[in-house]
């Protein structure tokens, strides 16, 4: 029968996590991770770069500011104001604008590629936070079989049926079940403190429903590579980049060109006893004698073959990274089993039905509640394990396979 202090602690218990829980919300692995990815602080951060490379791209576009210059003559008045203003005239700024273009989408593909490494992260941050809840789960189930034990054991005590010996033994079993369920509880806060850190600021949530168990796996290793190819967006960031490289090396070849100052403006001088006014035009421009914008058409070549030499790697590292996956999907799908709970919670009751009839003593009991109990974790840890396997052949596709 509880007493007084534990029932005042439960009511305390209660008013402490009642308004945790109405704050938090249960959600499905896929609602946590799409908001992880839309609206959590890493991904805005992510998305706010390409801004940045968008402007760059057009502070280079702009026209350079005109200038004004004023002059005074005192050997005989002559004043001059004149407004100067340089065109580029010979496509220079057509080809920045294109390079732009190719810059921001390289940028664009760049942040869909760190956005889907931030989903891939979220997705397996998410797995693991619902298997530790399953883990307490288990945990807790553990010990409050060992608590229905316990209170058979101390009837059949007080009856002369059982003895000392099993009840003690049992206790001491919930002492190591609940100490297990505390560390189970532990990791539960770690794993949610993980989770919480990629979800908006004023965002709780309690449970998490795990995805069902392991979905079939695609059949054609060739097909998934093909997929991966034209799906990851780090290889269309770098075929934007090999572009960009070609168009600002064009840009870089038409700055040889000389680009012309316009100069106009207005002439007040002496002449005689008279003081006359006209106006004043004029065209200044620069010689590509030293710099003719080879270095800089060099350069953006060089940066062309970086490009596609990375992209060659790249490539390369996703057809042994689907092949790798995909063959542990397999063995982790294989391996896993939706029967090992009913299997376990059938090894208990035989077990006590045994031990009521004097078949078994309290340590086969006690082993056969703990295997059970094992079993159980032993699934979570199976699924678990199936479920990562399927992230990381997501994550090398490029591309959600689970929808």
């Amino acid at each position: 029968m509880p007493t007084r202090a534990r029932v005042c602690a439960w009511i305390a218990a209660v008013g402490l996590v009642a308004p945790s829980l109405a704050a938090s919300q249960d959600r499905t692995e896929r609602d946590v991770v799409d908001l992880i990815v839309r609206d959590g602080p890493q991904a805005l951060a992510i998305r706010s770069e390409i801004e940045v490379i968008r402007r760059e791209q057009l502070a280079r576009l702009a026209y350079p500011n005109p200038g004004v210059t004023y002059s005074r003559e005192g050997a005989g008045f002559t004043e001059f104001l004149q407004i100067e203003q340089s065109l580029p005239v010979f496509g220079t700024r057509a080809a920045l604008s294109r390079a732009a273009v190719a810059a921001t989408g390289a940028a664009q593909a760049e942040r869909d590629a760190r956005l889907w490494s931030l989903r891939s992260d979220a997705a397996a941050a998410v797995a693991r936070f619902s298997a530790a809840q399953s883990r307490l789960d288990v945990a807790q189930m553990h010990a409050r079989d060992v608590e229905r034990l316990i209170d058979v054991l101390r009837t059949r005590e007080r009856e002369g049926e059982g003895s000392r010996f099993d009840r003690l033994r049992a206790e001491q079993e919930l002492r190591d079940t609940r100490q297990l369920a505390t560390s189970a509880a532990v990791n539960v806060v770690e794993v949610r403190a993980t989770v919480t850190a990629m979800l908006p600021r004023d965002v709780a949530i309690g449970r998490v429903t795990p995805i069902a168990g392991p979905l079939s796996a695609p059949t054609s290793i060739d097909a998934l590579i093909a997929r991966a190819v034209a799906a990851r967006a780090e290889l269309r960031a770098l075929r934007l980049s090999a572009e960009r490289a070609d168009l600002e090396s064009v840009a870089g070849r038409r700055a040889r060109l000389p680009v012309p100052m316009f100069m106009g403006g207005l002439k007040r001088a002496d002449e005689g006893s008279r003081r006359m006014s006209g106006g004043v035009f004029g065209v200044s421009m620069w010689l590509p004698l030293f710099d003719a914008g080879g270095r800089e058409a060099a350069r953006w070549s060089a940066e062309r073959a970086r490009a596609e030499a990375e992209r060659a790697s790249i490539e390369h590292q996703i057809r042994n990274e689907i092949a790798g996956a995909f063959e542990a999907l397999a063995l982790r799908q294989a391996e896993f089993s939706a029967d090992a709970d009913a299997a376990g919670d059938e090894l208990m009751q035989i077990a006590e039905v045994a031990y009521r009839e004097g078949e078994v003593g309290i340590l086969e009991l006690l082993d056969a509640v703990r295997t059970a109990s094992r079993a159980r974790i032993r699934s979570i840890e199976l699924r678990l394990d199936a479920r990562l396997a399927q992230i990381a052949l997501e994550r090398a596709i490029g591309d959600v396979l689970w929808p």
